[in-house]
């Protein structure tokens, strides 16, 4: 393969040919200037050049470039010698190429027929076939050296082809995205204020439960609490201060002495109500502290324990401890007894009424005769009827039957109940 000249060899090459060119003349003959040789610094010429198949292969014949060339010079007997064809083409990535001006033109002798073109033999294939344009062809026969790469031919790209979807892993759940919170519409005048209201009977009926609750629940537990209190100061007053003498008749009760106004003064005890049912007995009948903190209450005007005339007494039968909630399972011949400083007194439940809340007459000495005095020790229980309500008042009676003086037996239905225990009974 032909390397370019240097300047140096240009100049020499030059030189030689000009020597020779003036020996031809000085002899009379006609020197032929190889193209190549005279335009070897300057392969930038836009002539195309033959293909490398042509240039190298063994079984090429020279042509011109028109139907008149002839390998004899146009006078003389000595043959024109054309110099051979250069493949100035290069391979790819090897150089810069130059291209090569077209060879001269000559004539050939009238007469002279051109050799017929060459032929190859039937199924010959030249070695290496035509090189493409900008490909690496190397000469005829050349081998290349052992270990030799040829330079890879050029390849467009290949087209991009864009990334696989991400695939997640076998067994992978992915989880459910949260569901946006939709955005609060501005309410209007009408939706607020109804709103408004709807919050409102919420706060309302919040507040109506609790109520109930605490006026169901929590004031029977408070309402114990003092009724517990109550009876454990009366029976440390009692022990602390007992009568000094015994009655003079032991069959005639003797009265019970009343304190002042809402202050205790007597344990009221039901076994029909349960064996661990006490309440405390305060003087006066108002709601605060009597009849909700303290337990009964006795009515000022109504006679005293043990006295003849009516003792009356009045109780809840709901809420605040509810004293006298099984007063309506009471049957005839119940016991009731009342306990103070001076004794015990024996009640003996004999029937009941309902009466209105105004019917006060059931508090005189006789309840069917206001008018007659009588001469019967009495008790009468007042509570509210029916049950959660006040349009109504349940009676009880009863009658005095047996007493025992403080300091003597009591009786034995009351001394085995856990109530006389626990209340500090003596």
């Amino acid at each position: 393969m032909d390397q370019p000249l240097t300047r140096r060899e240009r100049i020499a090459r030059e030189k030689a040919e000009a020597r020779r060119a003036g020996q031809a003349e000085s002899a009379g003959e006609t020197y032929a200037v190889r193209p190549e040789d005279s335009r070897q610094g300057d392969r930038r010429s836009s002539a195309p050049a033959e293909p490398a198949e042509q240039a190298h292969s063994p079984h090429h014949k020279l042509q011109g470039s028109g139907p008149a060339f002839s390998p004899m010079q146009a006078s003389g007997d000595r043959p024109f010698i054309r110099p051979a064809a250069r493949d100035v083409r290069r391979g790819h990535g090897t150089g810069p190429q130059h291209n090569v001006a077209p060879a001269q033109s000559h004539s050939a002798p009238t007469g002279y027929a051109a050799p017929a073109a060459y032929s190859p033999p039937t199924g010959y294939s030249p070695p290496g076939g035509y090189a493409a344009p900008g490909a690496y062809s190397p000469p005829t026969g050349h081998a290349a050296p052992a270990g030799h790469t040829p330079p890879a031919v050029y390849a467009a790209p290949a087209a991009y082809s864009p990334p696989a979807a991400y695939s997640p892993p076998a067994g992978y759940i992915e989880p459910e995205p949260e569901p946006r919170k939709p955005e609060p519409e501005p309410l209007g005048f009408v939706r607020g204020t109804i709103r408004g209201f709807g919050e409102l009977c919420i706060t309302a009926g919040l507040v109506l439960i609790l109520f109930v609750v605490w006026q169901l629940w929590w004031t029977d537990i408070e309402a114990n609490k003092d009724n517990q209190h109550l009876a454990d100061s009366l029976s440390e007053q009692w022990r602390e201060n007992p009568l000094d003498k015994l009655p003079e008749d032991p069959d005639t009760p003797v009265p019970a002495a009343l304190p002042d106004e809402n202050k205790a003064f007597g344990i009221m005890y039901i076994p029909r109500f349960g064996p661990n049912y006490y309440r405390t007995i305060a003087e006066g009948v108002s709601l605060e502290p009597v009849l909700n903190r303290m337990g009964m209450g006795h009515y000022p005007s109504s006679a005293r324990p043990g006295e003849v005339g009516n003792f009356a007494m009045a109780g809840h039968r709901v809420t605040y401890g509810k004293p006298l909630n099984l007063i309506a399972e009471m049957q005839p011949g119940d016991r009731i007894y009342i306990q103070t400083k001076e004794g015990v007194y024996t009640y003996t439940f004999r029937n009941y009424d309902i009466t209105l809340p105004d019917a006060t007459e059931v508090l005189a000495p006789v309840p069917a005769a206001p008018e007659y005095k009588g001469k019967d020790r009495i008790m009468t229980l007042t509570a509210c009827n029916p049950m959660f309500s006040a349009r109504e008042r349940y009676i009880a009676y009863a009658t005095l039957t047996d007493w025992a003086p403080a300091g003597s037996e009591v009786p034995k239905e009351l001394s085995d109940l856990p109530a006389y225990g626990k209340a500090g009974g003596q």
